[in-house]
């Protein structure tokens, strides 16, 4: 097995991800060089994790395109519906391969029924039973694609997040009706893209709501696939913006808060992200004092670090992202300059539960003062990033990071220098987490992670861990969701166990098939962010796996 398999769970071996990975590894060289030999080696000893070392300088991480303007912008020769249809699908799979080309990380598309319903709109398609039909096919084809093509990198799919559940009436609530309707059909093995639901008490919620039929819908296809995911758009995280202005990209992230223009995550997104290793901090300083001494020293080199990168991307001029600037897919981007004051640079961090009881010898969600000590080490690392966007006039962002690479990575290079029990299950937990295996109730565990959403601006999720496939138990879905709208939650999602027969297609959570007694089971898990087959995770993951309970 190579490296880059026990990495990413999504990566598949063939001959060019193999060429492809020799070039990586030659390309890190060189970045860590430029770098300089001490920041190289908190990389390489795992005290912070410069992610996307291989495009580092060259391109951004993330974006949110804007789809409307790319689609209107193009000439439509005079054809029937069907035709125009199709050309637009078509279009966005060619915008999809251009700027997952042009970028290291996700694509999301935020209102994307809104908007493609506005092209629709604008181009004259009716709406009639022809054209519905062909919607249908259109996006259940679009889906599998997204899920079937492996061209990123020659060796992965291609990170697309989908924002939808805004659109009230016309061509955007039917795209938005295809959408959810078409995945819960879609065959089991197909786990992307990733949905965000961005959820609105008035349009959701009350009676007589537009959108409470797609509510159903969406809660009854994250009951039996874990997708979508809820932005809580009410929440006070969030309810200071606008619906339409606030978009996931990826698994979390969260672009919004604009120093140098225009709000929101629409044409905007993330140029780049450090993560920090908070247990390595704590077992190297054994008093708190230390421990943010360190911690500083360390925010001071992840500055030099995102600020090096800004560097090289101008010494680029852009040309590994002139697609995007050409095509006008940022707002107001017309240079590599305006992309950097447009973006946002993020700094990570992972294992805050071991940092604090390696600290204090206490679980932070079990002891008030621990807790307390948590809060203070995410707050002192958000106000660093806060004076970092005032001082640089760049914004930058603190954003929870999920650790698929990390989590196994940092605790296992760290069990060889240190000795301490929080290294026994052999992976740190990701971001702000209560631990997977706490056995804390739904609502204990929410209590426990709502005040860390308003600190992380820079994207963050609360998962709760149901024991198996909810299924037909939708009030628990919608019930979770309103005690986490009333939390001030940001972002939620739904975990368990999700079990497929390769036999028979049945799904639920088993070792032997319920239905025919096979014991040939593809098991689909959430541990970072997408949805995985459970054969391809890194180590650190499946140990997550093992470790995992249910919160009742």
């Amino acid at each position: 097995m190579t490296v880059y398999e026990r990495n990413n769970a999504a990566i598949r071996e063939n001959v060019c991800s193999d060429i492809y990975e020799l070039g990586v590894k030659q390309k890190k060289e060189t970045i860590l060089d430029r770098l300089g030999k001490d920041i190289a080696l908190l990389h390489e000893q795992c005290n912070i994790h410069i992610h996307d070392l291989d495009t580092f300088g060259d391109v951004n991480n993330c974006s949110i395109p804007l789809l409307k303007h790319y689609l209107l912008e193009k000439e439509y020769a005079l054809k029937d519906d069907i035709c125009l249809i199709a050309e637009l699908f078509n279009r966005q799979k060619e915008l999809i391969i251009e700027i997952g080309t042009s970028q290291s990380g996700g694509i999301g598309f935020n209102n994307y029924d809104i908007d493609l319903g506005a092209v629709l709109d604008t181009l004259n398609i009716e709406i009639n039973g022809k054209t519905k039909a062909f919607i249908d096919y259109s996006i259940k084809e679009f889906l599998e694609w997204i899920n079937i093509t492996k061209t990123r990198c020659c060796r992965e799919p291609y990170y697309i997040t989908l924002n939808i559940g805004l659109a009230k009436n016309g061509w955007g609530k039917i795209i938005a009706e295809s959408i959810l309707d078409s995945f819960y059909v879609m065959p089991m093995n197909y786990t992307r893209p990733n949905l965000v639901f961005k959820l609105v008490r008035d349009v959701h919620f009350i009676d007589n709501a537009p959108c409470a039929d797609l509510f159903e819908k969406a809660i009854k296809c994250t009951g039996r696939r874990m997708i979508p995911t809820y932005l809580l758009m009410d929440s006070s995280v969030n309810n200071e913006y606008l619906s339409e202005e606030i978009g996931i990209m990826g698994c979390r992230t969260r672009v919004v808060a604009n120093i140098n223009g225009k709000r929101g995550s629409n044409g905007r997104g993330n140029l780049g992200n450090v993560s920090i290793n908070l247990p390595r901090i704590a077992l190297e300083c054994k008093t708190e004092s230390d421990f943010f001494e360190r911690l500083s020293f360390l925010l001071d080199r992840v500055h030099e670090i995102l600020d090096l990168r800004i560097k090289m991307l101008k010494e680029s001029k852009g040309y590994y992202v002139k697609y995007v600037i050409d095509n006008k897919l940022w707002n107001k981007v017309n240079t590599i300059d305006d992309m950097i004051k447009e973006g946002t640079l993020s700094v990570g961090y992972i294992g805050l539960s071991e940092a604090v009881e390696i600290l204090t010898g206490c679980k932070y969600y079990l002891d008030s003062e621990a807790y307390n000590l948590a809060l203070k080490i995410i707050t002192y690392m958000r106000d660093y990033t806060d004076r970092l966007t005032q001082i640089d006039k760049i914004n930058y962002s603190l954003l929870a990071s999920p650790g698929e690479m990390i989590s196994g990575r940092f605790c296992e290079y760290d069990k060889k220098l240190f000795s301490h029990s929080v290294h026994e299950k052999g992976f740190y937990t990701n971001s702000f987490h209560v631990e997977v295996d706490s056995g804390l109730s739904i609502f204990e565990k929410i209590d426990r992670e709502a005040p860390f959403h308003r600190i992380n601006n820079g994207g963050c999720i609360t998962y709760v861990e149901f024991k198996e496939a909810v299924l037909e138990n939708l009030l628990a879905i919608k019930d979770l969701l309103i005690y986490a709208l009333e939390k001030n939650l940001s972002y939620v999602g739904v975990n368990y166990p999700l079990d497929v027969c390769n036999e028979c297609g049945n799904i639920g959570t088993f070792d032997f098939c319920s239905n025919c007694g096979s014991d040939n089971i593809k098991r689909i898990r959430r541990v970072s962010g997408y949805l995985e087959d459970l054969e391809f995770f890194t180590d650190g993951k499946k140990a997550e796996v093992k470790y995992r309970k249910a919160n009742i």
